[in-house]
């Protein structure tokens, strides 16, 4: 197979990584500052800390008030974002090719120099708090926020990434120059240039910026603390369901349990598997529940891969009358899937499904960016060419061994976000989810 991308990595002598993958024929760049922190990382009193990093660091640096910092970007059409997750913090950027070292020296200088003043602490607690309520408003957060805390129990994956209130008004600006000095000094910490760049040009921009700038990286030698990864044998995946009452008007669900890693050998098995039972309307669970049944408008499968493990869910809305009947359709496909596997036609489709997407999503520069940081970061050491390669492979015996290890009764949780329901009787009561001999089910709440 023809190279399909031709990354270049480059570690400096402060430990940062630098990685880029050169496109000629386009005339934009991505470019990304990863720190390879998030809320996993965090301790119960600073739980929110990578996220409130996340918002501080737009408040202005040593060199440039917040104004300067979006119009190095949007000043040419581009623009500038972020995001936390559970492991990762990524600050990034798009612009033209012209504008990249004014671009790349301005996301260096935000990450980097931020200068944290008081009064923008304070302010921006408050927005993170409104941040925080506005899940409640919101179905869909709400019940994964809900999930995963029912799938994870008492391990750090559990806790929200955003925080909860309380420690948000705990945090103080010492602690966000700590978390700056911590994951500069003791985690991978990547930038990253995907488009019309060329790697020299970076690699010399990024080395003299930390030599100006006179900040230090990462150290050689002294990576952060190793995740432990989770276990099932520790009991943490175990059968959780919750069910809230809010006032909304459809009965929004997550139902999942463990799933696998990014570097696991089951994972590229358990993308087909996830694109046969609810990637797209062509899935079974939307043929079932939607074409068939009516019982829903949307409903999707999805694989959260973190370092070590991660979980597979099914997530969906309803009407209350229907939740029961809804369960019940997705336990029968989800037995089906354990019984029997997928199909020679369905696995073959599958795999042209998701190395279409492959080939597709590479031409988009933001998402070659987060494959080469991933590389760079040490998630994941597959080439493109191998994941490919590796997709292809999967047999439908592969398959049914993922299915039956990851669609268990015993080990799946769910979130239930429904409206408020009138009192027990006789015609209505509340829901009750429960493990069955083959999977999931579901009583109660049934109204002519």
């Amino acid at each position: 197979m023809k190279a399909l991308s031709s990354p270049r990595f480059e570690s400096l002598e402060n430990g940062v990584w630098v990685a880029t993958e050169s496109l000629p024929h386009v005339r934009s760049a991505s470019i990304g500052v990863y720190l390879d922190t998030g809320s996993r990382d965090e301790t119960p009193g600073i739980n929110g800390l990578a996220h409130f990093f996340e918002h501080m660091v737009f408040k202005g640096t040593a060199h440039r008030n917040p104004l300067d910092i979006v119009q190095a970007f949007e000043a040419t059409g581009g623009n500038v974002n972020a995001y936390t997750s559970k492991e990762q913090t990524c600050f990034h950027g798009k612009i033209v090719d012209t504008e990249v070292e004014g671009a790349l020296d301005a996301l260096l200088d935000m990450v980097f120099a931020a200068k944290f003043d008081p009064a923008d602490v304070k302010k921006e607690k408050e927005v993170i708090i409104e941040e925080i309520h506005s899940v409640d408003d919101n179905p869909d957060e709400f019940s994964y926020e809900l999930f995963s805390r029912l799938a994870y129990g008492a391990h750090p994956l559990a806790r929200p990434i955003a925080g909860t209130p309380k420690s948000v008004r705990g945090l103080t600006r010492a602690m966000l120059v700590n978390h700056r000095e911590s994951a500069r000094k003791r985690t991978p910490v990547a930038v990253v240039a995907v488009g019309n760049v060329k790697h020299s040009e970076i690699v010399a921009q990024v080395r003299r910026y930390f030599k100006l700038r006179s900040v230090a990286g990462t150290a050689h030698g002294s990576p952060r603390k190793h995740r432990a990864p989770l276990e099932r044998s520790a009991g943490l995946f175990k059968p959780r369901h919750a069910f809230r009452e809010r006032d909304v008007q459809q009965a929004t669900v997550i139902l999942g349990g463990p799933g696998y890693g990014w570097k696991s050998p089951e994972r590229h098995a358990l993308l087909l598997l996830h694109c046969v039972l609810g990637d797209g309307m062509s899935s079974r669970l939307f043929q079932n529940l939607r074409e068939t049944h009516g019982l829903v408008y949307g409903i999707f499968s999805n694989p959260e891969f973190l370092s070590h493990e991660g979980v597979f869910n099914i997530g969906f809305a309803t009407e209350p009358r229907n939740l029961s009947k809804a369960v019940r359709e997705i336990g029968k496909e989800a037995a089906a899937l354990r019984e029997k596997g997928l199909t020679a036609k369905e696995l073959e489709i599958a795999k042209e499904n998701i190395i279409g997407g492959i080939l597709l999503g590479l031409e988009s520069t933001n998402t070659r960016m987060g494959y080469v940081a991933r590389q760079a970061l040490g998630k994941r050491a597959e080439t493109l060419e191998q994941s490919i390669e590796r997709i292809k492979s999967v047999t439908r015996a592969d398959a049914l061994r993922v299915a039956r290890d990851v669609l268990r009764p015993d080990c799946w949780a769910s979130a239930v976000k429904t409206p408020v329901l009138a009192p027990r009787s006789k015609t209505t009561s509340r829901f009750s989810l429960a493990v069955g001999s083959t999977w999931l089910s579901c009583t109660g709440a049934e109204s002519p």
